[in-house]
């Protein structure tokens, strides 16, 4: 997002579902680091004219978006991610030795992501 001649990145965002010809919609919300003020970016792709739109609210207008958007909501990327604490977006796995005594017993996988999220898949055992 973009305010006061600085670029951030939205705190949440709102994934909502297609209606009226309108597809890959979607409410960012995010406050500006400079002036504090409340900001949300509303973004959806038309059929009809096959472009994309983008809209800004600020301040009382976030409240009046995101009142009349609730309906259409499917999930949030805080929600999503505070509700699984599981990786998910890009993912990768990370390989740890177990080690007993000096000697290496076996490897634990992992499944990582950028967010911090961490579970073990796989424990392989040497034996």
């Amino acid at each position: 997002m973009r305010h006061c001649n600085s670029v951030f990145s939205a705190n949440d965002i709102w994934f909502l579902q297609d209606r009226d010809g309108l597809t890959k919609r979607s409410l960012y919300l995010a406050l500006c680091p400079i002036c504090n003020k409340n900001m949300a970016l509303y973004v959806h792709f038309d059929l009809k004219t096959n472009e994309w739109y983008e809209k800004y609210y600020y301040s009382g207008g976030v409240e009046r978006i995101k009142s009349r958007l609730k309906k259409d909501l499917l999930y949030t990327k805080l929600g999503f991610k505070n509700k699984f604490r599981a990786p998910w977006g890009f993912v990768w796995g990370d390989n740890r030795e177990i080690k007993r005594k000096g000697k290496i017993t076996g490897i634990k996988q992992y499944a990582c992501d950028f967010f911090g999220n961490k579970i073990p898949v796989k424990i392989i055992q040497n034996e």
